[in-house]
């Protein structure tokens, strides 16, 4: 050959990196809402969780989008912060396939002769194909074009051999060859790229095999900076998870920069003797050895994250999050968990309004997520309704970007109805505000006028909250579409009740004009507080053709106007 064909192994490059991508977007739309559901049902025991990064790495082919994934999850409050390292730190285990099965196929099996089999077939599944096919021929592609590109860097490496000073190469210094494999990682955003080259060099001699084995771990320590990048303006949970990304992979490369040796020699013991072979070995050692030596302390390793950058405070919101493009369910997740604090807050106002505030009733939280009423409620109503006001605003601008993206029906048709839930767990909150000033003054008043209301009304509340909290059996339970129709039934008929009782009051010229004006007017705004939070449990919990039928119930047309 003559000359370095250095287009060619440009070329290479960046034709592999095209193949990752239409590999990863491919993989993404066959499994990708499957694979979330699989991480986020691994995350509950923390091997599991391992297992989980590394089998969605396996398959995605890119522990970067593993880690985005990650992030999503985080910040929508599926993941705690001691789960996603271990999910983390499994797909850091997860992407070392992507290095033996280039050792084994691309340079042992010589498959290059199939790529361009591969992208004829690929192609036209992807170009005519319907549906599923559509996806399966561009991972067909994808995989003909890894091929096309590794002939191609193998080429012009070989050509490469003849140019260069093998004895320069040898004299640089180890760390010389770490900052090269972080280094090019980072440009080119994918350690399996960097693998890919290593390999190839390995293989034409470029690199003995001590240097491709530091390469490769600073091609470790270089995946790190997708995620990081991802977490740059994100909330704090996400920020913690990179950051253990980052410590994870930086302690582990330090380890095995330091015993390179030994284990290449132990890997050597065992019997494996091809350098290939031995480099990718390698690969998948130290980063068993990382997740083994992590692993048992991940919880303290969480809390000391946690106490580094702290809780987080700019936004009301909790869960909410940039969420990975195509992770549409952790978006959704993420303003569900958000809908169910909303009620909760409701929950909380609802009772904090009298004094003092009513006790927790017997029975389940009607949404997972339990605030518990505190004494001091009272004296904060003002910035906790605050306080949930802006939180409901964070929550509609979140859905609004949201629905940017491509949902499916079922996930539009659930983000109305969560929507819908927020909006009347606000309207409830607002009808108990407007009127706490009038309880405060009837509990003052003389205890054969005002007082006898204000404990009617207290008790009309406390008998709600009870029914309300019976609800849900189990955790998992699902309300029943009955119930809430029982629930709406009972509202109407303490108003009613309430409202004969003051005109038997008017009557009797028991109250004057402006006393009962007044309290018709609670009257009413108590209604509205009961039945739009029994439409926000119903949004939250019930079938859209369920809760939309609670809503035109005989009786129940709206808010009492």
């Amino acid at each position: 050959m003559n000359g370095f064909h250095y287009w060619e192994l440009l070329g290479g490059i960046g034709l592999f990196l095209f193949a990752m991508v239409q590999l990863e977007l491919a993989l993404k739309a066959l499994a990708g809402e499957s694979l979330a559901v699989f991480l986020k049902q691994q995350a509950e025991r923390r091997v599991n969780a391992v297992l989980g990064g590394l089998v969605a790495t396996a398959i995605l082919q890119s522990s970067s989008i593993v880690g985005l994934m990650v992030l999503a999850f985080v910040g929508a409050g599926l993941l705690s912060l001691p789960a996603a390292l271990a999910v983390v730190f499994g797909s850091n285990v997860g992407t070392t396939l992507t290095g033996w099965i280039v050792a084994l196929l691309g340079f042992k099996l010589g498959l290059e002769d199939l790529a361009l089999p591969l992208i004829a077939a690929g192609a036209a599944a992807f170009v005519f194909g319907r549906s599923k096919w559509t996806d399966i021929g561009q991972v067909i592609l994808g995989l003909g074009l890894l091929l096309l590109s590794l002939g191609f860097m193998k080429n012009s490496v070989a050509s490469l051999e003849s140019m260069l000073d093998l004895a320069q190469l040898a004299s640089l210094a180890p760390w010389q060859y770490l900052l090269f494999g972080a280094a090019v990682t980072v440009v080119i955003q994918s350690s399996s790229a960097t693998m890919m080259l290593t390999l190839t060099a390995l293989y034409s001699g470029i690199l003995t095999l001590p240097n491709a084995a530091v390469i490769a771990i600073g091609a470790n320590l270089g995946s790190t900076a997708t995620v990081m990048l991802g977490a740059i303006k994100g909330s704090i949970p996400k920020r913690q998870v990179a950051a253990g990304h980052f410590l994870f992979n930086a302690v582990t490369a330090a380890l095995a920069f330091a015993f390179v040796m030994p284990l290449l020699a132990a890997i050597a013991a065992v019997g494996v003797v091809d350098p290939l072979y031995v480099l990718v070995a390698f690969h998948t050692l130290f980063n068993m050895l990382g997740l083994m030596l992590f692993l048992p302390f991940t919880q303290p390793f969480a809390a000391l994250l946690e106490r580094i950058f702290g809780t987080e405070a700019a936004y009301e919101a909790r869960y909410l999050a940039d969420v990975a493009p195509g992770i549409s369910s952790a978006g959704l997740a993420a303003v569900e968990q958000e809908s169910a604090r909303t009620i909760a807050r409701t929950v909380r106002l609802l009772m904090a309004a009298f004094m003092p505030p009513l006790p927790r009733p017997p029975g389940r939280f009607p949404v997972p997520y339990e605030q518990p009423v505190q004494v001091s409620d009272s004296q904060r109503f003002q910035e906790i309704y605050t306080n949930t006001k802006k939180l409901e605003g964070e929550i509609v601008d979140f859905a609004l970007q949201l629905q940017r993206q491509e949902l499916t029906p079922e996930e539009t048709e659930r983000l109305s109805q969560l929507l819908g839930a927020v909006r009347h767990a606000m309207h409830s909150a607002k009808a108990v505000k407007d009127i706490r000033h009038n309880l405060a003054e009837l509990r003052l008043a003389d205890a054969d006028r005002g007082g006898r209301f204000h404990a009617r009304f207290r008790e009309w509340m406390q008998n709600y909250m009870q029914q309300v909290f019976q609800l849900r059996e189990e955790e998992t339970s699902p309300l029943l579409y009955e119930d809430m129709a029982t629930l709406l039934q009972w509202s109407y008929r303490q108003h009613e009740q309430l409202h004969a009782a003051l005109y038997a009051e008017v009557r009797a010229n028991r109250s004057s004009a402006v006393r009962v004006s007044t309290l018709l007017n609670m009257n009413r705004e108590f209604l509205n507080a009961c039945l739009s939070l029994s439409y926000a449990l119903a949004d939250f919990h019930l079938q859209p053709a369920e809760a939309l039928a609670l809503e035109r119930w005989p009786g129940a047309a709206g808010p009492a106007g």
